[in-house]
């Protein structure tokens, strides 16, 4: 079988094209944002039920292994940044308190404390439902 375009049709390809382009790099730039939206909003209020202990004169629960880590002074969140590729086709949510890893994976002295993964997981059907309105327009 063969395919071809007809040379009056090329600029109307184009066109389409670049409408899923542009349509696609939203729904990348929406579902990045979306996973950093869910961090930092269940970081410093998702369930704690860790042990108590005083800290700097006051009582901290600290989140147990499996929750979303417990915010002690906001370091962790503020640290939370979408970076969108050079064409916006492609994205990343990255962390980058110098102990993000710790919590995402744990140590040999703690279990992990996930958020990264957990809140992409959380985001993709966010993420399938916008990919699935891309359409020609």
């Amino acid at each position: 079988m063969r395919v071809s375009v007809d040379v009056k049709h090329k600029s109307k390809i184009k066109s389409v094209t670049g409408q899923y382009e542009k349509q696609a790099q939203r729904a990348v730039f929406l579902g990045c944002s979306k996973i950093q939206e869910i961090a930092i909003t269940e970081i410093p209020s998702g369930g704690r039920t860790g042990r108590q202990y005083r800290r700097g004169g006051k009582m901290h629960t600290a989140s147990a292994a499996g929750e979303y880590p417990a915010s002690d002074n906001g370091n962790l969140v503020q640290n939370i940044f979408v970076n969108i590729a050079v064409g916006g086709l492609s994205g990343v949510v990255e962390s980058k308190a110098n102990y993000s890893s710790m919590l995402e994976y744990g140590t040999s002295k703690m279990a992990a404390r996930p958020f990264m993964q957990p809140s992409a997981e959380r985001a993709r059907p966010f993420i399938r439902k916008k990919f699935a309105e891309l359409k020609a327009k």
